[in-house]
């Protein structure tokens, strides 16, 4: 399936046209869309309105200088413990089944065999590049907040991938940032107490690239829903 990237006429065409995208044009998004896909997503609902989140926006200079950090960090095997594991361990079924699958159809979209490490590698760096968008965005959150503000933090996501496919803009939602929070550290205005939740990768999507073909499945409603009547 081809990549969407004319404006959304409906919430239900953004949803259906949004995918995670992994390689971005080297297109500036204009400043006052920014803003405006960001300021409306303020209004996302959050238990008993703690708006429980923080914002780190980096476009330009700053941009390059953090991702180029990253890459460097990512690239020399530098490891970190996480903020929050990104699974649990072990992984059950059919959980395991449907992010074994994900992996293997994206991987088989860039043609890189599981024997090809060091490709492997290479197209993971991509994280840390948000995949070429000119916009990332690392999302905070104090250390003490919960699973149910966790939640909150969600839904601010998924209003800014939605109103950012109303633009004709697509997102990629990154946990990645969890594993490497210490750039965030060294480089953003976090305050004490903060610590690194999500990322975001925000820009117009290239529709010319294999990866951005991947869609990935969905379980039929009938096996995640029960209704009672």
């Amino acid at each position: 399936m081809s990549l969407h990237t004319d404006p959304t006429p409906s919430v239900s065409a953004a949803l259906e046209s949004r995918i995670t995208v992994r390689d971005f044009l080297d297109k500036a998004v204009p400043p006052e869309v920014l803003r405006s896909i960001l300021s409306r997503a303020m209004r996302s609902p959050s238990g008993g309105n703690l708006q429980p989140w923080k914002l780190h926006v980096m476009t330009g200079d700053t941009l390059a200088t953090f991702t180029k950090e990253q890459v460097r960090r990512t690239l020399a095997g530098e490891m970190e413990a996480p903020t929050h594991p990104a699974y649990p361990s072990p992984l059950w079924e059919p959980h395991r089944s449907w992010r074994y699958k994900l992996g293997e159809d994206m991987y088989a979209l860039l043609g890189i065999p599981r024997e090809d490490k060091m490709g492997r590698l290479a197209w993971f760096a991509e994280n840390a590049k948000f995949f070429g968008a000119p916009v990332g965005m690392i999302i905070t959150g104090d250390t003490r907040l919960g699973a149910p503000q966790h939640m909150d933090i969600g839904i601010l996501l998924q209003s800014i991938m939605l109103l950012a496919r109303e633009e004709g803009l697509h997102t990629a939602p990154q946990g990645w940032w969890r594993n490497w929070t210490k750039v965030s550290h060294d480089m953003l205005d976090i305050e004490d107490g903060h610590e690194v939740l999500v990322g975001m990768a925000l820009g117009y999507g290239n529709a010319d690239a294999k990866v951005n073909g991947l869609r990935a499945d969905r379980a039929p409603l009938d096996e995640v829903a029960t209704f009672y009547a």
